[in-house]
């Protein structure tokens, strides 16, 4: 069998063991990769570089910030002064905490912020009777969920579409080109939340019994009580800053930008490597390394080019970039509702760059509509660790579809808007 088919049935079983999940999903990717390997599909050094990318090194840098701007309290700062503007009141608690935290969330790992924040909104709702956690949270988790997607470094998808699209077209992801329709999205939300969600929220959830969210209370301690080291804290917002002032300047290469704040934070004491060690997200990791390596087999197999003819020949007479996008970004919003937006992108992305290449579209927009379309799945709790994250807060499996089902539409339109106007489907 041709190689090219080969990397087709491997595929093909890795997506059926990352739906079905009888192991974990960073496993599976591992074994994706040893088996490319083992039935020549593609060498070691090819199929296992992922491992050593630029892109996964900073998806870890930027962890290991995260984890200093928890470590030494800047974040529970900026919580805290949220909860001072709020004064008490839900709706101005909510719109402060969505912003700050998706603002947040376009520099740092969007499930750290999260945690953080949901430890805020515990301490708040003990305190103050007029504040719901089933008011916040989940919007909450919508809003690190549109953040983080407005950034090559916020969150996981968008590092994983980056990668596949380096392996299989040579061509990258900067910065800030999620930034445009990024932002686009999240200001929609945000004018969503305001005139409609809000209160919509509150007639699916608000007549039930609060539960009592199982918060780690150590944390939750360290929002409430702790007295931070202002040195730390100074040091911790420097850093920050500079990082992001390095991202839009573009003086160096982002991954080193992310790497060299990583490291200052180790450097002077911002955190520890048994802190980095105990709270850095190793699944994440693994499985993006091992999602490089296999796009990387597809495409030395010729594994993409197949995909591509088969889809054309699907497509029949259809050459409309537009309909074709639109097709592609409402497959992988449906698919990421019941698989992690990672493993979707896995699916729909190498499709969507085969028929880029095969007509003539410009890929960028369809790697970044492909990408928005899996980073804003929140119509189940399975969709994003970030909406998996807000069970915490006691909420039916069908409040995430009453919720999320208008709010999906709208971004979806957003998307069918913002990212042409952006970047020409077609050149």
């Amino acid at each position: 069998m041709e190689p090219g088919m080969t990397g087709l049935f491997i595929l093909a079983l890795m997506v059926v063991l990352f739906i079905t999940n009888p192991i974990p999903a960073p496993a599976t990717g591992c074994l994706g990769c040893i088996l490319m390997v083992l039935l020549g599909v593609s060498d070691f050094e090819s199929v296992f570089s992922g491992f050593s990318s630029s892109i996964v090194l900073l998806m870890s840098s930027a962890m290991i910030v995260g984890i200093a701007m928890f470590q030494t309290g800047a974040a529970q700062i900026i919580g805290r002064m949220v909860i001072r503007w709020a004064h008490g009141n839900e709706m101005l608690f909510l719109m402060a905490s969505c912003i700050v935290a998706g603002l947040l969330s376009m520099f740092l790992a969007n499930t750290a912020i999260l945690a953080a924040f949901i430890s805020i909104v515990d301490s708040v709702c003990r305190t103050s009777p007029r504040i719901k956690q089933r008011n916040i949270v989940l919007p909450l988790a919508c809003s690190v969920m549109f953040g983080g997607a407005s950034t090559l470094i916020g969150c996981t998808p968008q590092l994983t579409a980056n990668g596949i699209m380096s392996e299989m077209v040579g061509i990258e992801m900067g910065m800030w080109d999620l930034t445009g329709p990024g932002l686009f999205l999240f200001a929609l939300f945000l004018l969503y939340l305001f005139f409609f969600g809000y209160k919509y929220g509150k007639t699916i959830w608000g007549g039930r019994m609060a539960v009592e969210m199982n918060i780690d209370e150590e944390k939750l301690r360290s929002v409430i009580e702790a007295n931070y080291d202002k040195r730390k804290v100074t040091l911790m917002l420097t850093i920050t800053v500079l990082m992001i002032i390095s991202y839009i300047a573009g003086f160096i290469p982002t991954a080193l930008t992310a790497m060299i704040a990583a490291l200052l934070c180790v450097i002077l004491g911002l955190c520890s490597v048994d802190d980095i060690i105990r709270e850095m997200d190793w699944k994440t990791i693994v499985f993006l390394a091992s999602c490089l390596g296999l796009a990387n087999a597809l495409t030395v197999s010729g594994s993409g080019e197949i995909i591509g003819d088969a889809v054309a020949g699907m497509l029949g007479d259809v050459r409309s970039p537009f309909i074709i996008f639109a097709v592609l970004v409402l497959l992988t919003l449906f698919i990421s509702q019941f698989i992690t937006n990672s493993t979707a992108i896995i699916i729909t992305l190498p499709i969507g760059l085969s028929l880029c290449s095969l007509y003539g579209f410009n890929h960028m927009p369809f790697c970044i509509g492909i990408t928005l379309g899996a980073s804003i799945a929140c119509c189940t709790p399975l969709a994003a660790a970030q909406i998996t994250m807000t069970q915490v807060a006691g909420y039916d499996f069908a409040d995430y579809i009453k919720y999320g089902f208008p709010l999906t539409a709208l971004c979806y339109m957003g998307i069918l808007i913002a990212v042409p106007f952006f970047f020409p489907l077609a050149g």
